[in-house]
């Protein structure tokens, strides 16, 4: 159906009162200063179709203070009607799922080859339907947000003008994912630049706020008010400012408004500032009539070069091995076999779009058999990577920037859903967790796991369906935690005084076992039993050592250990028998190391541990079926 849009006015009558508050409560303390327009625009769509706007004066205090309503159009009930920033309103119409943009410029709408809306998406025809109305919505920066059938969080990114402008690639087909779960809130509403307020059907509020620069929740899911069930429409204007209406005899439009910084609603009450708002089909409002500044925003860390940081090895489906590493000159590089078992001949590929490459790279396998690598930058803190567009077959052409603005390297591990998961720590200590919403889909945001504390020691093990979090601590004490289902637990202390990277193995019964090199240079062990761990280390043998041991199970259920000694020479020890001790360590390979050892277990259960020469050579060692030592130089 199409829309007349028309340029009358008439007047509405408002009145003031007071009534109670949702209640209020969070962790931010920085201070932010709120910004509004002189007059910020309510609008909407009644249910005979009109549609008007209507501006309140000095929405900052929610006083009784009203300009003159508007109605400029007719037909706006065919669908969804939703404002965005600057006049920007659009219309979600139910029968075709078409998005129109439209704009209005004050005096009237403007108009685009000659007409006065631009076609900018369809499928929208679900926002149109009574129970997902509230489920869409628009913030300051004109970013579309809409919680989707399969109750992801996806937002769209506009850039450009109302004229030429669309959304952004990487978010035009289907939106960018922030999130999963989001299908126990039934109304989302943006309150500012990433702001989010998320209502449950049993009229809890919680609010987030999503940092787009760092690609991080840089608060998710606080709870900060109650009986919001009865709100028909909650909007907002920005700033924190949101507006509900209400059932009633008189149908009340009541003002809100909270502070981050302080952790509470203005004046701990909400004011009445209108009547007769109930009824309306739509009610919505310019999103950035006022702005926030001055609130907690992350900042990028400084991240050291690192070019002699270990090698992530990984056996892809075809049966060859990858290694992944960034070179001295800082590029992200991947060596594979050329042959499956032959580690003499590898090939490489050095990704040539980027050269700020430092640390150890994460590596995933996803369900469909693609590999995944990203690195993180000593340039600007990003994580940058790439996925192979075919299983066993090359990479992409370009390099994602996936932000994070982490200090730490990545870790990348596979859950049991066949999801990936990647987890990494920030300047201030705090350990961060994305995941994929989907198989071989795309990320979530990241979300905190631990507020402070946690060193850029840290690994991730899988263990059943779960995955165990090992990670040293600023008192230098490692300890645990269990991820359940994307819940992570209760952190546990294994132990104290240690050094470096932590190793860990999960064993077949689901024990995990914990070798760290403590102050003496010796690396101690301890293995959980029912769920407990000794709280005592045990020494094993007395070799000396540098950096972070490695350690994997091989498809027996022995463990395999490797660790850098002083002399850089790769040492080895194997475990006797089951639940029992270690061998005495030995060099396997006289090839000098400059960098730590890691290892994984190849599909056969026989495991291999890799490092680099001080001339950059991949080197590795193995052990056969027969349990008898080989090596391998890798050559170009």
């Amino acid at each position: 159906m199409s829309r007349k849009l028309l340029a009358t006015s008439s007047a509405i009558i408002v009145g003031l009162a007071a009534t109670s508050s949702p209640t209020a409560r969070s962790d931010i303390t920085k201070n932010s200063t709120l910004t509004c327009k002189t007059a910020v625009n309510l609008v909407g769509s009644s249910q005979d179709g009109t549609f008007w706007i209507l501006p309140h004066n000095e929405p900052e205090i929610g006083n009784y203070d009203w300009s003159t309503k508007r109605t400029v159009g007719s037909q706006w009930h065919v669908g969804r009607t939703l404002a965005g920033p600057d006049g920007v309103v659009y219309s979600l119409v139910g029968s075709s799922g078409d998005l129109r943009r439209f704009r209005w410029n004050g005096a009237s709408w403007d108009v685009w080859n000659g007409a006065q809306f631009r076609m900018v998406g369809t499928g929208w025809g679900r926002y149109a339907q009574t129970e997902h109305r509230n489920k869409v919505t628009v913030d300051e920066k004109g970013r579309l947000y809409e919680i989707n059938a399969a109750g992801e969080l996806r937002v769209r990114i506009w850039t450009g003008d109302d004229a030429t402008g669309n959304w952004t690639p990487e978010t035009s087909a289907g939106g960018k994912a922030l999130g999963t779960g989001w299908n126990q809130y039934n109304l989302i509403i943006a309150a500012g630049d990433g702001v989010l307020y998320a209502r449950k059907p049993n009229g809890d509020l919680f609010r987030f706020r999503y940092h787009f620069g760092s690609d991080r929740f840089t608060q998710h899911g606080l709870r900060v008010g109650t009986g919001w069930a009865e709100a028909k429409h909650i909007l907002s204007v920005g700033g924190d400012i949101l507006y509900g209406t209400w059932p009633g005899s008189d149908g009340p439009l009541l003002w809100y408004r909270y502070y981050e910084d302080t952790n509470s609603w203005a004046s701990g009450v909400g004011k009445k500032v209108g009547v007769r708002w109930y009824g309306e089909l739509d009610v919505t409002a310019d999103s950035n009539g006022c702005r926030l500044t001055g609130y907690p925003v992350p900042s990028r860390p400084a991240v050291p070069q690192r070019f002699d940081a270990p090698t992530t090895v990984r056996q892809g489906p075809d049966g060859k091995v990858s290694w992944f590493y960034v070179n001295s000159s800082g590029g992200l590089t991947v060596a594979t076999q050329r042959y499956v078992g032959d580690y003499t001949f590898l090939e490489y590929n050095t990704f040539a779009e980027y050269h700020k490459f430092t640390g150890q790279p994460g590596a995933g396998l996803r369900q469909d058999g693609r590999f995944e690598v990203l690195a993180n930058s000593y340039d600007d803190a990003s994580f940058r990577g790439k996925t192979q567009q075919v299983k066993n077959g090359v990479w992409g052409t370009a390099l994602t920037n996936q932000e994070g603005w982490m200090r730490s390297d990545p870790v990348l591990v596979r859950e049991s859903d066949d999801t990936l998961s990647q987890y990494a720590v920030d300047d201030a200590g705090a350990l961060w967790r994305r995941a994929q919403v989907a198989q071989n889909g795309p990320y979530s945001g990241w979300l905190k796991v631990v507020a402070s504390g946690v060193t850029t020691d840290f690994t991730a093990v899988r263990n059943g369906t779960n995955v165990d979090l090992v990670a040293r601590f600023t008192d230098n004490s490692v300890n645990t935690a269990r991820v359940t289902n994307g819940v992570v637990g209760t952190w546990r202390t294994v132990g104290t005084d240690t050094t470096d990277r932590p190793a860990a193995v999960a064993h077949p019964n689901g024990d995990l076992q914990v070798f760290a090199r403590r102050g003496n240079g010796v690396v101690h062990t301890q293995r959980e039993s029912a769920g407990t761990f000794p709280g005592t280390w045990t020494a094993l043998g007395s070799l000396t050592t540098r950096g972070s041991p490695a350690a994997v199970v091989r498809g027996n259920g022995l463990v395999e250990l490797a660790a850098r000694g002083t002399d850089n020479y790769v040492y080895q020890a194997s475990q006797l028998a089951p639940s029992a001790g270690f061998g005495a360590w030995s060099v396997r390979y006289f090839e000098e190391t400059a960098t730590d050892p890691t290892g994984t277990v190849l599909a056969s259960g026989d495991p291999i541990f890799t490092w680099r020469s001080p001339q950059g050579l991949i080197l590795t060692s193995y052990i056969n079926p027969g349990a008898t030592f080989t090596g391998a130089t890798a050559k170009r």
